[in-house]
């Protein structure tokens, strides 16, 4: 996948992102789904008896089999990844997530009920904006001087480190993985190299602690309790809200969904949403699929357009 630029790009793998994927593979697209398998309101579903054309009462993890297997046919990548951002400065859009950045021409965002999300941290939503940040690239300039942690998987978390050297006097790497063996081995030679990084290894966090700002994390590494003083925690633990993930792609209603088009269109061109993620007052299974069917011919109509006209000025 590394360098590829995808046509499309899914972020969910419930009915509307498997309906988006099956009509843009079937459309000869390049399509990636990002998706967590063991995730989702359809895979919770313990019978579904009123989706046309399927008899008896299958369960919802039975739907989900038969949809990603028609779409793997049309040659649809999956990756098992959590969604952590955009990077949408240049001509093509950068889906990060915890496993790799993606390119993509389109992206389709259908990430489920916001029900779904992940819960936070003791002390996150608390600290948010005053010490907790989902990007050190975006808030690094903020922490010159101090002392910073970061939390995550070790490619997210190391070039994220290595862009606060510039800045922070201290940083504390927490890698919720065991070793650093699977990473950019150059990489982290140049972080344990530098003097102001401290790594910890299979490390989780369990609170952020401080008076009006950030100033303590309480983490667990290798079954060891440890207080770290810091004043900015960085976290790449898929935690965020719908408005911290998307809240620049589209805005939201009241109930925190996000707000679209009839044609699935964000405020963003060339980024759609689809399925449970929209404000809408129905949210079933059918309306997922038609939203991703919609979603689906929109994207590849964006996509074609700009292929035509790339052709005419070349």
């Amino acid at each position: 996948m590394e360098n590829k630029i995808y046509d499309v790009v899914i972020i969910g793998a419930g009915p509307a992102g498997l309906t988006s994927a099956l009509y843009a593979g079937r459309s000869n697209l390049s399509v990636l789904v990002i998706e967590k398998p063991t995730v989702g309101s359809l895979l919770m579903a313990h019978k579904i008896e009123n989706y046309p054309g399927i008899q008896g009462s299958p369960t919802g993890k039975d739907i989900y089999n038969l949809m990603k297997e028609q779409t793997l046919k049309f040659n649809v990548e999956f990756v098992d990844a959590t969604f952590l951002g955009f990077d949408l400065l240049g001509e093509n859009k950068i889906v990060k997530t915890d496993k790799d950045n993606f390119t993509a021409k389109t992206i389709i965002i259908a990430s489920g009920w916001a029900k779904n999300g992940a819960k936070k941290l003791p002390g996150e939503e608390q600290y948010l904006g005053k010490g907790v940040s989902y990007c050190a690239t975006c808030d690094g300039a903020f922490t010159r001087n101090m002392s910073v942690s970061l939390f995550g998987k070790g490619k997210e978390i190391a070039e994220e480190a290595l862009f606060l050297t510039k800045y922070s006097k201290e940083i504390h790497m927490f890698l919720t993985e065991d070793s650093d063996e699977s990473e950019d081995k150059s990489l982290m030679e140049t972080l344990k190299a530098n003097e102001k990084i401290k790594m910890y290894y299979s490390s989780k966090l369990l609170e952020i602690k401080g008076e009006e700002f950030v100033e303590e994390v309480i983490a667990e590494v290798a079954g060891e309790k440890i207080n770290c003083k810091t004043q900015f925690a960085f976290l790449y633990l898929g935690t965020k809200s719908l408005k911290e993930l998307y809240g620049e792609i589209a805005p939201l209603d009241e109930s925190g969904y996000l707000i679209t088009d009839e044609a699935m269109h964000t405020s963003i061109e060339g980024i759609f949403a689809a399925g449970d993620v929209r404000s809408k007052m129905i949210r079933q299974v059918t309306t997922a699929t038609s939203d991703g069917t919609i979603a689906a011919l929109e994207a590849i109509k964006f996509v074609l357009k700009k292929q035509n006209l790339r052709a005419q000025y070349s």
